[in-house]
């Protein structure tokens, strides 16, 4: 159910940020055990109210971490049915199994407690010694203790992604495989930004290379480079230019053919669009004045 689909994101999910977000609205609008529902662009943006870029990235960023499925594409006025396949299935915890307290040893050296009165039967009381130890219940049975700076290191939903080594007190990039092709492209065109990006950033670069491909991805980074007046001192810089690009185009697709370039001898620039009205008619004369005075000549 509902419930169930949500404390399993809650307690066992590994994405953060919006994908996290995005986990949580689908697993709300679950109906049953097998963890699916079906939800459009428009939803999610209402769900996480952003813009519908911010949205599409979110998902992509998902569905990256495989905690996201896509189970069936929109069709029609049917919307994608996705499925959060860790949550199949799942039940969160009730925690400790509710019942009396035994009579017999509570404890290493204790002994059966005795009758406090007549009618008295097996104490349930705090008083009745030590409860046997239980799973942690604040994050879910059997849940891992919180991961953070605080508590322990932390696993990114991709393998091998990291925000980088602290090295005597200084970050050191660490690439993930995924990325080394555009991260070559991008140094190999003489830009040299800092790539210590976080996990949650990582994903979502490893979505948009799926969504758009390395090469489209490098060549608008060298355009921003281009555009950038003091230079790119990190790679953050160029998120919000690849999350406006286009998907990469459907194998076989024909790229549109380039306009006919005006003869060689000819030194009348052909007007664009189709030849109607004055301004048509003013190149027109224009053209045949020029071509008069080159036959005078």
């Amino acid at each position: 159910m509902t419930l169930d689909a949500m404390d399993w994101v809650w307690t066992r999910a590994k994405s953060r940020g919006n994908a996290r977000l995005v986990l949580l609205a689908v697993a709300d609008a679950t109906t049953g055990p097998d963890a699916t529902a079906r939800m459009g662009t428009a939803e999610f943006m209402r769900r996480l109210n952003v813009s519908r870029s911010t949205a599409r990235a979110a998902v992509d960023a998902a569905l990256a971490s495989g905690e996201l499925v896509e189970d069936e594409s929109a069709k029609g006025s049917r919307a994608t049915k996705y499925v959060i396949p860790g949550a199949v299935g799942y039940v969160r915890g009730r925690g400790p199994e509710s019942g009396p307290i035994s009579t017999e040893s509570t404890g290493p050296k204790s002994g059966p407690l005795p009758a406090t009165g007549p009618d008295s039967g097996p104490s349930t009381g705090p008083e009745s010694g030590p409860p046997e130890e239980t799973p942690n219940t604040l994050f879910g049975a059997e849940s891992r203790p919180p991961m953070g700076p605080d508590f322990g290191p932390h696993h990114s939903p991709i393998d091998g992604v990291s925000e980088g080594v602290r090295e005597r007190g200084r970050e050191v990039a660490v690439i993930p495989e995924f990325a080394r092709p555009l991260v070559d492209q991008i140094t190999a065109a003489g830009i040299y930004p800092a790539w210590t990006l976080a996990p949650g950033e990582w994903v979502m670069v490893h979505a948009l290379i799926k969504r758009s491909g390395d090469d489209m991805l490098a060549a608008a980074a060298l355009q921003a480079a281009q555009r950038a007046r003091n230079g790119v001192a990190h790679a953050r810089y160029f998120l919000r230019a690849w999350q406006a690009l286009p998907p990469a185009p459907a194998p076989g697709t024909v790229p549109a053919a380039a306009p006919a370039a005006p003869a060689r001898d000819s030194n009348v620039v052909p007007f664009p669009g189709a030849k109607t009205g004055r301004v048509a008619q003013s190149a027109d004369y224009l053209a045949a004045a020029l071509a008069a005075m080159e036959a005078q000549q």
